[in-house]
């Protein structure tokens, strides 16, 4: 039996390792872990190119509407 170095909590086995530092550490390895998912700014450019797409289409919309709405044009020839 011994103590731990780090919290002082009471080990059973002479060369175990504490059950509550272990457990901190892997969070800590957790947390500074970098993800396994795309950057960021990947993410972002995206959603920006998705929103200047619908809104070129919404203006492409807006503008037949309103040509469309306006009838037939007069032929000046």
């Amino acid at each position: 039996m011994k103590n731990c170095d780090h919290c002082g909590t009471l080990i059973l086995e002479d060369n175990g390792e504490c059950p509550f530092c272990a457990e901190a550490m892997s969070h800590a390895v957790e947390t500074f872990a970098p993800s396994a998912g795309p950057p960021k700014w990947l993410k972002v450019v995206k959603w920006l190119f998705i929103g200047l797409l619908a809104a070129v289409l919404v203006a492409v919309a807006a503008v037949t509407w309103i040509l469309n709405s306006l009838g037939p044009m007069p032929s000046f020839g």
